[in-house]
């Protein structure tokens, strides 16, 4: 029954008498082996090829073949399998040639009682010898390995001795160095490639080292063979085995991380006197938006209700002098103190916000678009959802309410549109205001600095938004503005 200890014995044998006695005394020394027979060399090329084997015997005197070329066949097909002779006609002398040649081992057909031992010696052999070789291939793997991390993070490993000379060295620390991989390297030949200014640390990590066993974490420049200047981190401690004492340690070229961290520094920098600048810019819009709302203010103060207030004045004088006309007199000066009224609710109610608690967004936005439309010619659509807008808070409520009444300014002043269209929806929890007119439209870059943006701007940053303007001459204007959502109960 074929176990997997069972031993795969090929057998090259052209005389049935001479096989039927090799496997009684295979069979009587309790070899658990499976066989299989050929005779000639085709089957032997063919059964190598399509089976592997733990061991091969072979005669060494066939019909139109011989052990030797069986030997020679069975190197090309599989070298590490071993082979022994057995034959009654092979003398000392040749075996003795055959083994030099590589073959495992021989018997003597008459001696057959010493073919066991002999195949469990050469299949320990090959086991020890493939043992040996997985153990190699692993170790070159895993130097293989270490050398492409090394090169990967550009650290170069070393050991010296006591002296100062070189025990091992990396292949990274020469790439380091830019030194070509056969050049002499020693403790004082890396001191010459040390920065002047630093060989200070490198000398204190020596004296660390010796005295302490392990030197703190070294930072230094190396000019390299190229002239390169590099930043290098350093470790180092001592290695004592007996009574020898050496000294093992690493250098990491850190340049390209030293780079990045000035360069993140310089970024740092930049962002921050970009804020700052943006800041500055935030409160010159909201100063200008302030004195623009002061002016408007104070022209409709001069030249409107004061002057229908001076009007009024004039009447209520004249009425007291004048007693026929005192009736209509006074009746005009009523209508004119109702018209200043109205005047003055018309300019408050520009300036103070709306109450999004009781109104909301969109009523507040529908009640300025009915107002707008009393005054301007140009035609307005509305498209909302106003159940998923309920829940905004009221600060970004009166932000949103703002933007839209900004922009219309802008559109009114500035536009000369004939339609204009606003979409306000919520989805996946972000606010999306869409304005869009038909009308002239401008070049973003020349206008982005213009207090209008810069007020809406403002605002949108406030909740960590974005806002795109796209315009331009002669093709109207879309203002997309994109803003997490701010629920009341987070407010």
């Amino acid at each position: 029954m074929m176990t997997e200890q069972s031993i795969k014995l090929l057998i090259l044998e052209h005389d049935e008498s001479d096989l039927e006695l090799l496997l009684y005394q295979l069979k009587k020394g309790a070899l658990d082996f499976i066989p299989t027979i050929v005779e000639t060399k085709d089957e032997f090329r063919a059964a190598l090829t399509e089976s592997k084997f733990d061991i091969i015997l072979s005669d060494y005197s066939l019909p139109g073949f011989d052990g030797v070329s069986a030997f020679n066949i069975k190197q090309e097909v599989c070298p590490d399998v071993p082979f022994i002779i057995v034959s009654g006609t092979i003398g000392e002398e040749n075996a003795v040639e055959l083994i030099k040649n590589g073959v495992t081992d021989y018997a003597i057909k008459d001696k057959l009682f010493t073919v066991i031992p002999k195949i469990k010696r050469a299949i320990k052999e090959a086991n020890e010898r493939n043992e040996k070789m997985i153990a190699e291939e692993k170790l070159r793997k895993s130097e293989r390995q270490l050398t492409e991390a090394q090169k990967i993070s550009k650290i170069g490993s070393w050991e010296i001795g006591q002296k100062g000379e070189l025990i091992a060295c990396s292949d990274e620390l020469y790439r380091i160095l830019d030194l070509p991989l056969n050049a002499p390297l020693s403790y004082d030949i890396f001191l010459e490639f040390v920065h002047p200014d630093d060989k200070g640390i490198v000398l204190k990590a020596q004296d660390q080292a010796i005295n302490n066993g392990m030197a703190d974490v070294a930072l230094f420049r190396i000019i390299s063979k190229k002239g390169t200047e590099k930043h290098i981190e350093g470790r180092g401690s001592v290695k004592q085995k007996g009574n020898t004492i050496s000294f093992i340690g690493t250098c990491q070229d850190i340049s390209e991380k030293i780079q990045a961290e000035k360069q993140l520094v310089q970024y740092s920098l930049q962002i921050a006197k970009e804020r700052e600048e943006h800041q500055r810019m935030l409160v010159r819009a909201s100063i200008e938006s302030q004195e623009r709302e002061r002016h408007e203010i104070g022209r409709e103060l001069h030249d409107n209700i004061n002057q229908i207030l001076a009007v009024t004045k004039a009447y209520i004088e004249a009425s007291t002098q004048e007693e026929d006309m005192r009736d209509e007199l006074l009746d005009r000066s009523i209508k004119n103190l109702q018209m200043a009224i109205n005047e003055i609710r018309k300019i408050s109610k520009s300036l103070v916000p709306p109450v999004m608690d009781k109104n909301g967004l969109i009523d507040s936005v529908q009640d300025l678009i009915e107002n707008i439309r009393l005054v301007n010619p140009f035609a307005i659509s509305f498209n909302y959802e106003k159940e998923h807008l309920r829940n905004v808070s009221s600060q970004q409520q009166l932000a949103l309410y703002r933007i839209v009444q900004e922009q219309f300014n802008n559109i009114i002043k500035h536009a000369q549109a004939h339609n204009v269209n606003i979409e306000l929806i919520e989805k996946n929890n972000f606010i999306d205001l869409n304005i869009q007119d038909d009308g002239k439209g401008f070049d973003p870059k020349e206008r982005r600095k213009g207090v209008g943006l810069s007020n809406i701007l403002s605002r949108i940053e406030l909740f960590d938004g974005k806002l795109e303007v796209i315009s331009s001459k002669g093709h109207g204007c879309t203002l997309k503005v994109h803003v997490p959502k701010v629920s009341k109960e987070l407010a």
